[in-house]
């Protein structure tokens, strides 16, 4: 993810093959974000950020669930939640295993750079203006709107 949801500014999330370098993400909007705050968000902010971001990795992943073998996710929102939630989306456990980066950088014993980074970076500055999408790396859209993050929230409310 660029950018934290709590900043409340316009966010890019990615999701790049780690071997095939095929990459899609979105963006939301700051003032998206904030509507969501106040139509949605009743709990533990840290918790409901970590849903929103759950939502939007489920969206980027959810037409490429067979060809994933390790889902590796940024610390940018309390893991913990992150996964939990997207655990319910995928329906229960998933056959891949979910693991946060600082526990894939563990196992290489060094530092290593999140692919998703620059990606993220370039849908938060080009992924809202369709006429920008194919200057520079191409991008690959998934289009997140309210509507959509109101029905897959309804669905993460089963937790509770």
């Amino acid at each position: 993810m660029s950018g934290k949801i709590f900043e409340g500014l316009t966010i890019g999330i990615a999701c790049v093959g780690a071997k095939s370098k095929t990459h899609n993400g979105c963006a939301l909007r700051g003032n998206l974000i904030k509507f969501i705050q106040k139509h949605l968000c009743i709990g533990d902010i840290a918790e409901e950020y970590a849903r929103l971001y759950a939502i939007c990795i489920y969206l980027l992943i959810k037409d490429k669930l067979n060809e994933i073998e390790s889902l590796i996710i940024c610390n940018d929102e309390e893991f913990i939640y992150v996964k939990e939630y997207l655990i319910i989306l995928l329906g229960g456990i998933p056959n891949f295993e979910i693991i946060n980066i600082t526990e894939f950088r563990k196992t290489f014993g060094r530092k290593l750079k999140s692919l998703a980074d620059n990606f993220a970076k370039a849908y938060r500055k080009r992924a809202l203006n369709k006429n920008k999408w194919e200057k520079g790396k191409a991008l690959t859209v998934v289009n997140v709107d309210y509507k959509t993050i109101e029905e897959y929230w309804k669905k993460l409310d089963v937790r509770k």
